[in-house]
C-alpha cells in the first residue's frame, strides 16, 4: 500500500476494519506532508593545469535533499545557465567518447563522468579564473543560481605531473643509441605568459644545463653541450631539436637538470639570479642483450643438516645479467644430486629440473636432503636465452645430527647433607636435530646413592627435569666421599654415549685462598688457614685430617708433646691446628723464579657425616733478607712479647715457649764470640737482621747455621763434654741474669716515660690478621741480642741501655 501525496500539506482518510460479519468502529488515519528542500553541501571549485581535462567529483560539488536518508531514488539535477568562458563541460559515455553537456545529475558527478576541459590557451595566460553558473532541482524542490569556480594555473601540481612547463615528457632511447628531443618533449614557451602581452614578442626562452647526463652526451647540431657551453634556446629545440647519445653502458635510466627563463632578445643569454625555473629531464634506456650472464657466487656450496630441507637463496647461487631481468635467467639441472632433490616451495615433494633466478631470489627453491650421511653435488647450466649456457657444479655438504654437552660440572654435595638437586648448571645438552627432546639414561648403577624425581628412584630423566630442578641425588653410603653418574644421551635422531658426572662431597671447611709463606722458614698453620670449626660444632667431635697427598716442595710436620721434637704429619685434628702444633716447612728450589705454587690434599672426617676430600693451596716465595734476624752462630735467640724461640743447631732441634713473660726451656751452649763485636742492632759482619716478613709473632724462624768449621781444627763432637750437673746450673744462672737485666730496663723505661711523651704510640694488637706479601717488622716488639758472658775476669761488666734513636735494648760493656 503506497500513499502518493498531492494537494494540501495535511489531510487523511477514514477506514473501518471488518471480517465480513463484524465491523470495528471507524478510524481516522492522519497524514502530514513535510516540505521537500534541497541544499548545496559542497561547492569547493576545481583547480586544473592549463590545457588539461579534469573530472568533477562529489568532493568538489554535492547537493542533497532533506529526505536523502529515507529515499534512495531521489534525483538531483544540475542545469547550467552560464557556461565557462575558457573551457567546456563534457560527459564521458560508456564508449569513452565525450560530448558537451549543460544538464547533469549528482549521480554523474559522484561517478566522475562530468569533466571540465580547458581549451582557450590564448586568454588564459600563466594563471586564470573560470566559472559556470547552475541551478539545482529535485521536484518539487529547487535551488537558485550558484557559481562553480575553476582555477587554471601552471603553478598547480597534480598527481602524475612534476613539471610546470608546457611539455617536459622525457625521452626513451635504446642502449648505445641516440634520440632527438624536440618541442613535443620539451616546451617552456608558457613561461612567456608571465609577461604582459605587449612584451612577449621581445623575449625568448633559454635553457641552461646545470647537471649533465651521467651515461650519455647532449648535442646541439655538431656541438656538445658542456659545462663551458651549457645554453640552448627554445627556438633551437623547436626547429632543430637537441640530441641525446647514450654511451652504451649497462644503465637503465639517465637524466639531466636544467634551468629555464625568459630572456630579452636584445641581451645575451645569461641565467638570472632569480625568476628562473629548475627542472629535470628524464631519459629511459632500453637495454640491449649484448652480454652473457655472469656468476657472482664464489663458493657454490650449501651446508644442510642430515634429513633436513634448506632454501637455496641468492647468497648460495646468484647469476647477474644487466641486460636481462631475473625472470629470464633460467637454470637447468643436468645431473640430479645423489643425496636428495631440488623442489619448489609450493610443491616440496615434486623434484624440479628447471627454475629461474627470480625463484632463487624469492626463496622458492628448496633442497630436500634424503637423510643419508653422505654429501653430494648437482650439475647445472644457466643462460639468458641469447648466449651460450654456463655450466657449473654445486656442492651439497651434509652436517650429521649430533648431541653436544654444553654443561658438565661436578656435583658438590655439602658435607653432612645427603640430598642435593641436579640442575642444568651441572648437566645440560643441546642437539642440532629437528627434535629438541633429549633423554639421559644411566648406563651403570650408582655406587653410593641413587637418583630421585619427586621421591621416586629413576634411572632416566629429561632435559626439562634438569631445567625445573626436580632431579636430585641422594647419598645412602655415608662412608664414601663421592660417587659417579655414568650416562648416555638420546634423541630420536642421534645419541651420545660414555659420559660421566662426578659427584663429590664438599668439605665443611674454611681454607685460606691466598696463603703465602717464605721458603725455608717454618710456618705454623692456624685456624684462619684451615678451619673446620663449624663441622666440629655440628658433629660434636674433633674433625680429623688425613693427608693423602703431601706437599711437593716441603714437609707438613707436627710438634710432639711439649718438647722440640717434630714428626711428619700424616694425620692431625682441628685441635692440633688450634693449639699451633701443625707447621709447614717449605724447601723449594727458587733459583731463577719468584714463586712456586704447592698444596697438600687431605681427607676430612668427622662423626656421623661422610668424609670429604679437600686441599690447602699455598705459594712459596723467597724470604726477605732485610727482615730475617741474624743471631750469634752457636746460639740463635728471638725474643718477643708472646714467645721465646731458641734454636740449638748443634742438635738440630727447635725449642718453642709461649707465654706472657720471656722464658726459655732449653738453652744451647754459650760460646766465645772471639774478637767479633756484636752490633747494637744484632748484625754480625755487616749483615742485616733476617726475620721472615710474612711470619706473625708466633711464627718460628729457622736461620741458617753460620758456624764455620776451621779446616785446621778437628771436628767437634755433637754431644756436650760437660756433665749435666754443670750445664744445668750454668743455664739457670744465665737465665736469672737475663731476667734481672730485663726487669731493670723495664723500670728505667717506665720512669723515663713519665717525663717525656713517647715518640711512637704503643701497639696493642701485635699479631697481624692477614699475611701480606711484604709485611714490616712491628716497632712495638723489641729485638734483644744476647752476648755470651766471657769467662775472663778481666772482662768489663755488662749493663743494659736503650738506644736513643730506636728505643730498642742493647747490651754494652761499661767502659
Amino acid at each position: 500500500l503506497v500513499f502518493v501525496h498531492t494537494g494540501a500539506m495535511s489531510g487523511g482518510f477514514n477506514f473501518q476494519v471488518t471480517d465480513g460479519l463484524n465491523f470495528a468502529p471507524r478510524q481516522i488515519f492522519s497524514i502530514t506532508a513535510r516540505a521537500l528542500t534541497i541544499s548545496l553541501e559542497v561547492n569547493r571549485g576545481l583547480s586544473i593545469f592549463p590545457g588539461s581535462t579534469k573530472p568533477l567529483s562529489s568532493g568538489d560539488l554535492r547537493a542533497v535533499t532533506n529526505d536523502a536518508d529515507s529515499t534512495g531514488n531521489r534525483t538531483v539535477t544540475f542545469t547550467v545557465i552560464s557556461s565557462p568562458r575558457l573551457g567546456r563541460l563534457v560527459r564521458v559515455s560508456s564508449d569513452n567518447s565525450t560530448e558537451e553537456v549543460s544538464v547533469f545529475t549528482q549521480t554523474l558527478v559522484s561517478e566522475r563522468l562530468i569533466l571540465y576541459q580547458h581549451v582557450d590557451h590564448e586568454n588564459t595566460g600563466w594563471a586564470a579564473e573560470d566559472s559556470f553558473t547552475f541551478t539545482t532541482s529535485s521536484p518539487p524542490a529547487a535551488l537558485g543560481p550558484e557559481e562553480f569556480r575553476i582555477t587554471i594555473s601552471y603553478e598547480i601540481t597534480e598527481p602524475g605531473r612534476h613539471s610546470r612547463l608546457l611539455a617536459n615528457t622525457g625521452a626513451a632511447v635504446k642502449e648505445g643509441d641516440k634520440v632527438l628531443i624536440g618541442q613535443s618533449n620539451l616546451d617552456a614557451s608558457n613561461l612567456l605568459l608571465k609577461l604582459p602581452k605587449s612584451q612577449r614578442s621581445s623575449y625568448e626562452i633559454w635553457f641552461q644545463v646545470i647537471s649533465l647526463p651521467h651515461h650519455g652526451t647532449l648535442m646541439v647540431g655538431e656541438r656538445n653541450i658542456t659545462k663551458g657551453k651549457p645554453n640552448f634556446s627554445q627556438y633551437i629545440v623547436n626547429k632543430f631539436g637537441i640530441i641525446y647519445l647514450h654511451d652504451d653502458s649497462e644503465s637503465l635510466a639517465d637524466n639531466f637538470t636544467f634551468a629555464v627563463w625568459p630572456n630579452q632578445k636584445s641581451k645575451s643569454a645569461t641565467k638570472p639570479k632569480a625568476d628562473f625555473l629548475e627542472e629535470m629531464f628524464n631519459i629511459t634506456i632500453s637495454p640491449v642483450n649484448d652480454q652473457a650472464p655472469a656468476l657472482k657466487t664464489k663458493g657454490l656450496r650449501l651446508k644442510v643438516l642430515q634429513g633436513n630441507r634448506l632454501v637455496v637463496g641468492p647468497e648460495n647461487l646468484r647469476v647477474e645479467d644487466l641486460d636481462s631481468p631475473p625472470e629470464e635467467i633460467r637454470y637447468m639441472i643436468i645431473r640430479n644430486p645423489n643425496n636428495g632433490f631440488l623442489a619448489l616451495a609450493h610443491h616440496p615433494d615434486i623434484p624440479v629440473h628447471h627454475f629461474t633466478q627470480a625463484d632463487i631470489d624469492n626463496s622458492r627453491v628448496l633442497f630436500i636432503q634424503d637423510g643419508s650421511p653422505s654429501s653430494g653435488v648437482f650439475y647445472f647450466s644457466v643462460t639468458d636465452g641469447q648466449h651460450r649456457p654456463l655450466y657449473k657444479l654445486f656442492h651439497l655438504d651434509v652436517i650429521p645430527i649430533s648431541i653436544t654437552l654444553v654443561n658438565l660440572t661436578d656435583l658438590l654435595l655439602p658435607q653432612g647433607q645427603t640430598i642435593v638437586p641436579i640442575t642444568n648448571t651441572h648437566l645440560s645438552a643441546m642437539t642440532n636435530g629437528r627434535s629438541p627432546q633429549i633423554t639421559y639414561k644411566m648406563t651403570w648403577p650408582l655406587q653410593h646413592g641413587h637418583l630421585l624425581i619427586e621421591n621416586q628412584v629413576v634411572i632416566s630423566f629429561g632435559q626439562e627435569d634438569l631445567h625445573s630442578g626436580r632431579l636430585s641425588y641422594h647419598m645412602t653410603n655415608l662412608t664414601a666421599s663421592g660417587d659417579q653418574l655414568h650416562f648416555s644421551l638420546f634423541t630420536p635422531e642421534s645419541n651420545l654415549t660414555g659420559q660421566t658426572l662426578s659427584i663429590r662431597v664438599q668439605p665443611l671447611l674454611r681454607v685460606m685462598s691466598n696463603l703465602t709463606i717464605a721458603n725455608r722458614v717454618v710456618y705454623r698453620l692456624r685456624r684462619k688457614d684451615l678451619d673446620a670449626t663449624e663441622l666440629a660444632n655440628r658433629t660434636k667431635s674433633d674433625p680429623q685430617f688425613e693427608v693423602t697427598e703431601p706437599p711437593v716442595h716441603g714437609r707438613l710436620v707436627r710438634r710432639v708433646g711439649r718438647g722440640t721434637e717434630m714428626e711428619n704429619a700424616t694425620l692431625f685434628t682441628q685441635r692440633d691446628i688450634d693449639q699451633g702444633l701443625l707447621m709447614l716447612n717449605p724447601h723449594a728450589n727458587l733459583t731463577g723464579i719468584e714463586m712456586v705454587n704447592d698444596s697438600f690434599t687431605f681427607l676430612l672426617r668427622a662423626d656421623h657425616v661422610q668424609p670429604a676430600i679437600g686441599y690447602l693451596p699455598f705459594t712459596i716465595v723467597p724470604p726477605d733478607p732485610l727482615l730475617l734476624q741474624t743471631f750469634i752462630p752457636d746460639v740463635s735467640l728471638l725474643v718477643t712479647s708472646n714467645n721465646l724461640v731458641t734454636s740449638d743447631f748443634s742438635q738440630e732441634k727447635l725449642v718453642v715457649s709461649s707465654g706472657p713473660t720471656v722464658q726459655t726451656e732449653t738453652l744451647g751452649k754459650l760460646t766465645q764470640a772471639g774478637q767479633q763485636q756484636a752490633d747494637p742492632w744484632g748484625r754480625h759482619h755487616g749483615q742485616e737482621p733476617t726475620m721472615d716478613s710474612r711470619a706473625s709473632l708466633t711464627r718460628i724462624i729457622w736461620p741458617p747455621n753460620t758456624t764455620n768449621a776451621s779446616p785446621q781444627a778437628p771436628a767437634q763432637p755433637r754431644e756436650s763434654n760437660y756433665p749435666v750437673i754443670v750445664i744445668v746450673p750454668s743455664a739457670v744462672v744465665v737465665f736469672l741474669l737475663i731476667v734481672t737485666v730485663v726487669t731493670l730496663c723495664i723500670r728505667m723505661l717506665g720512669r723515663r716515660a713519665e717525663k717525656a711523651k713517647p715518640l711512637i704510640k704503643p701497639l696493642t694488637n701485635l699479631e697481624t690478621t692477614t699475611p701480606s706479601p711484604r709485611p714490616e717488622r712491628s716497632i712495638a716488639v723489641p729485638t734483644v741480642t744476647v752476648t755470651p758472658l766471657l769467662k775472663s775476669s778481666s772482662s768489663p761488666p755488662v749493663s743494659p741501655c736503650r738506644d736513643p734513636l730506636s728505643g730498642q735494648m742493647k747490651w754494652n760493656s761499661s767502659d
